[in-house]
């Protein structure tokens, strides 16, 4: 009677962790429809964690393209914060694919167009839009874990005994709980000592595995929400979701051996999760699943790879055109072979100052530290990059070309390599000479400050002929100095803008404006004045510049 009455209690209590969890999980979905409803159209203000950035890139180095965007001018141009502002992904597949796109721009019209139709329509389908995100919601994202650094490294799994017989644990359950009827008090005393032990074995596996169950998890949520998606009969994307249905066939005996040891339910803290996990520490079925799994994952990487790439470009599509909605100004590029711009602005800029021009080829720029070079040839950069992405521009009109985008901008020693700045820095442009003779289309290229790591006599001639020959292999160059010779010696070829500050009331007045034309202000000396130093040093200083303008020569006293 005893018994009847323990397991008529137990029956009661799983009742209830059931209703706890189906109630839970129904709180977690109309939780997510909230945030999914507040954030779309908004910028991701949260930032990304530096363990998840770091797994980030794995889709993208799986396949990404050698004409791609580097990694100097993915660094240069702070890719990593425009990527964190447009992230407003739910799962590790978009954040993947989003982080993919932003590498490798389009570089034809056809492909333009269609992803700009794709990204167009769940712009305008608000309920098809929410369905998708909270499927994406349901997969989540990894920490600290990359599917695709276990489809790559799996083999190192080989190095793991096989199946070290987990099978006996739930042998050992089921004897001693049917001790329990024969003789409860030895029973009870054998169920606490099988517990003990299979949770110790448990974990002691588990520790060695993790990371690939981990992954394993991911796929089987990949699984079930492309399951829901291509239900839902999306009238776009038609040839990837092809894709992703033959993918998921070649899956199912993939997905039968995971049985119900890798049920999950939305969020971390429902019951029957919790409820799930203690189970799977007493009877190990989620390690006996793995194995079968894990040997499934060896033969089938290409279709899981399919799933994955596809849920991932269909979320990739949703957060492009959330960003696009949350731009204070935009507009679709016009890709004519020329480089235009009216009102061009940096996206990260919370208070940007907008400029305006019109080329037909090499821009070089002049101006004072901080006046303004660097932020316009990154603004002009990562328009090009969003143009060839999404379609859009951050600006009132914007003309440009499929290009190959190179920088050598925010160069620093590498100590690791030895190389001092000069080194890297040669090493930088002769990286974008080298992708010149390459095929893959016209290269557009952005300098700062060309060769600064050297002398300024041949700084100065190096300088000349780099962005002469530059240009002259049909290269769109913008490039930023603070060695007013070079526009002279550059006039035939480079057209000339530059940036110029103001000193009044002993402060420093920076208005951001492209203008036409050389710098001629020198307000270098100046602003030492303002920053405090002596005036006897500066009257010498004022004096040796003026000496060398007029006789060419540099006379100390």
């Amino acid at each position: 009677m005893d018994i009847l009455i323990i397991l008529s209690i137990i029956v009661a209590v799983l009742a209830v962790i059931v209703l706890m969890g189906l109630a839970e999980k129904k709180r977690f979905l109309a939780f997510m429809q909230r945030q999914i409803k507040r954030e779309y159209g908004h910028f991701n203000e949260k930032g990304i964690p530096v363990l998840r950035m770091e797994c980030i890139p794995a889709y993208y180095k799986r396949h990404g393209k050698d004409t791609g965007i580097d990694d100097i001018t993915w660094s240069d141009l702070e890719m990593d914060r425009l990527f964190a502002l447009m992230d407003t992904t739910y799962s590790s597949a978009g954040e993947e694919y989003l982080y993919h796109v932003l590498r490798t721009p389009l570089t034809n019209d056809a492909e333009l167009q269609k992803r700009d139709e794709e990204i167009s329509y769940f712009r305008k389908e608000k309920e098809i839009r929410l369905k998708l995100q909270l499927q994406f919601a349901s997969m989540g994202k990894n920490e600290r874990y990359s599917l695709y650094d276990y489809l790559e490294f799996a083999d190192t799994l080989k190095k793991i005994p096989s199946l070290p017989y987990h099978f006996v644990a739930p042998i050992l359950v089921a004897a001693a709980v049917a001790l329990i009827f024969i003789m409860p008090s030895v029973g009870i005393m054998a169920a606490v000592a099988v517990i003990a032990v299979n949770m110790t074995w448990y974990f002691k596996t588990k520790n060695v595995i993790q990371p690939y169950m981990t992954s394993l998890k991911y796929i089987l949520k990949d699984m079930k929400a492309a399951e829901k998606i291509l239900a839902m009969k999306i009238p776009v994307c038609d040839s990837r979701q092809e894709n992703m249905k033959n993918a998921l066939s070649g899956l199912k005996t993939f997905k039968k051996k995971a049985g119900m040891a890798f049920a999950d339910s939305a969020g971390d803290g429902n019951p029957l999760t919790v409820l799930a996990d203690y189970t799977n520490m007493l009877l190990h079925t989620d390690i006996m699943a793995f194995y079968s799994m894990y040997a499934q994952m060896q033969k089938h990487k290409d279709d899981i790879d399919t799933v994955h790439g596809t849920l991932g470009y269909l979320e990739m599509l949703i957060a492009a055109g959330s960003f696009i909605e949350a731009l204070e100004a935009k507009c679709v590029p016009v890709f004519d072979g020329g480089i235009k711009a009216e009102e061009i602005y940096h996206p990260l800029l919370t208070e940007p100052v907008k400029n305006s021009f019109e080329e037909k080829g090499a821009v070089l720029l002049t101006g004072s530290n901080a006046s303004g070079k660097s932020t316009f040839l990154k603004t002009v950069a990562v328009n090009m990059l969003l143009a060839q992405s999404f379609n859009v521009a951050c600006a009132d009109e914007f003309h440009t070309d499929y290009f190959r985008l190179y920088t050598s901008m925010a160069l620093r020693d590498d100590m690791e390599q030895g190389d001092s700045y000069f080194i890297v820095e040669i090493k930088a442009l002769r990286r974008i000479l080298e992708a010149g003779k390459e095929e893959g289309g016209r290269i557009a290229c952005f300098v700062d400050e060309v060769l600064r790591g050297t002398n300024t006599v041949e700084r100065i001639a190096a300088s000349t002929q780099i962005l002469k020959f530059m240009e002259e292999k049909g290269m769109l160059v913008f490039a930023a100095t603070h060695d007013i010779e070079l526009t002279e010696l550059l006039k035939e070829s480079y057209a000339n803008y530059h940036f110029e500050e103001e000193i009044a009331d002993g402060d420093v007045i920076f208005n951001y404006r492209l203008m036409e034309g050389k710098a001629t202000t020198r307000n270098a000396i100046k602003l030492l004045s303002v920053m405090g130093y002596d005036e006897a040093v500066i009257k010498e200083a004022e004096d040796m510049a003026e000496r060398f303008i007029k006789e060419g020569v540099w006379k100390n006293g």
